[in-house]
C-alpha cells in the first residue's frame, strides 16, 4: 500500500469517526413530549382563517385538546367566531377585550389559560397576496408579548395536518428554551416522522465571523467544515437528547449544522410541507429579528416558544 493510500484511508477513518461522535446518543435524557391540551384559535378574516381552523380541528383529532375561539379583528361586522364553532368540536367563542388586534389576543390569554395560541399571518391580510413583503405589526408585537407558544399559521396547502410529518427545529443562536422547543417538535410530530435540528449561522454572519477571524492572523483561513463541527459540539446535549427522543418515540432524526448555507424556510414556491419549530429568548434582539425574519419568509407554519415571558395583567 502506497503512502497516498494510507492517507487516503486515514482521512476516510477520521471522518467516520467525527460522523460517529455527532450522531452517537450516548447517556442523554429522552425528552418528555409537549402536546397542547387547550387552544386559543385567533380569526382575522383573512383566508389564513381556513388554514387556522384546519390546524385546530387537527389537533381536536390528535389530542382531544379544547379550543377557545377569538374573533380579534378590530372592525367586527359578522360573528366569525360563532360560525367557526360550528366546524369545530369541543370549541367555544370568547369576547374580545381591548382595541387593537394583538389587545385582544394578549387580553385573551391573560384571562384564559392555555398551552397554544394559533395565529394567521400576515394578520388581517391575504397571505398569497402580501407573500414575504409583512409579517404585520400584530406578529411583531407578539413575538415580544406572547406568552404562549404560538403557531403562526400561513398558505392555504400548509396547515399543521399536512406538516406534522416533517418538523424542523431551527436554532439561530443560544437560547434557553431549545429543549422546550424540542419537546413541542415531537409533541406535534406525526407516527413515523422526521425531525431536524437546524442549527444556523447564515450567510451574512458567517462571512464577518470569518472576515474577523481572517483579520486576526494574517495567512489564517476559517475552515467551514471545522467550524460546522464546533456549530454542532457547541449543541451536543441538546442533540444526543433529540437523537434519544427520536428512537424511543420511533422518529427519524437528522442533525444539519448550516454554517453559510441556505436554511428553512424553504422559497415561497417550494411545495414541501414542513412544521417550523423557533425558540426565543424575547429580550434578545437578535433573536427576535431571526424569528420575525423566518415567519416572513416561510410559506410552512411556525411555532415559535417564548421564554421569560410573563403573561400580561389583566
Amino acid at each position: 500500500m502506497t503512502d497516498s493510500q494510507q492517507d487516503d484511508i486515514g482521512r476516510e477513518v477520521d471522518a467516520a469517526m467525527r460522523m460517529f461522535e455527532k450522531s452517537k446518543v450516548g447517556e442523554a435524557a429522552a425528552i418528555t413530549p409537549i402536546r397542547p391540551s387547550r387552544v386559543l384559535l385567533v380569526l382575522d378574516g383573512s383566508p389564513q382563517d381556513k388554514t387556522g381552523i384546519e390546524s385546530a380541528v387537527y389537533l381536536r383529532e390528535q389530542f382531544n385538546t379544547e379550543t377557545l375561539i377569538l374573533d380579534a379583528r378590530v372592525s367586527i361586522d359578522a360573528d366569525l367566531a360563532s360560525q367557526a364553532v360550528e366546524h369545530l368540536t369541543g370549541s367555544r367563542s370568547i369576547s374580545a377585550q381591548g382595541e387593537e388586534s394583538y389587545d385582544k389576543i394578549l387580553a385573551a390569554l391573560s384571562a384564559h389559560e392555555v398551552d397554544l395560541v394559533i395565529v394567521p399571518c400576515p394578520f388581517g391580510r391575504d397571505f398569497d397576496k402580501v407573500g414575504t413583503d409583512s409579517a404585520g405589526t400584530v406578529i411583531d408585537v407578539l413575538l415580544s408579548r406572547c406568552s404562549a407558544a404560538m403557531l403562526v399559521t400561513r398558505r392555504s396547502d400548509q396547515s399543521l395536518a399536512n406538516c406534522a410529518s416533517h418538523v424542523a427545529v431551527v436554532v439561530g443562536s443560544e437560547c434557553d428554551v431549545i429543549f422546550r422547543s424540542a419537546a413541542w417538535a415531537f409533541g406535534l410530530s406525526a407516527e413515523s416522522s422526521t425531525v431536524d435540528l437546524n442549527l444556523v449561522v447564515e450567510k451574512e454572519q458567517f462571512e464577518n465571523i470569518r472576515s474577523i477571524v481572517e483579520a486576526l492572523s494574517d495567512g489564517t483561513t476559517l475552515d467551514t467544515e471545522a467550524f460546522t463541527e464546533a456549530l454542532a459540539k457547541t449543541h451536543q446535549s441538546i442533540h444526543q437528547a433529540m437523537a434519544k427522543t427520536a428512537t424511543e418515540l420511533g422518529r427519524s432524526y437528522h442533525l444539519r449544522p448550516l454554517a453559510g448555507e441556505l436554511s428553512p424556510p424553504n422559497p415561497l414556491q417550494n411545495q414541501d410541507k414542513l412544521l417550523i419549530v423557533l425558540p426565543l429568548e424575547v429580550d434578545d434582539r437578535y433573536g427576535q429579528g431571526f424569528a420575525h425574519d423566518r415567519i416572513r419568509r416561510s410559506p410552512h407554519p411556525v411555532l415559535v416558544v417564548p421564554g421569560h415571558v410573563q403573561p400580561e395583567p389583566l
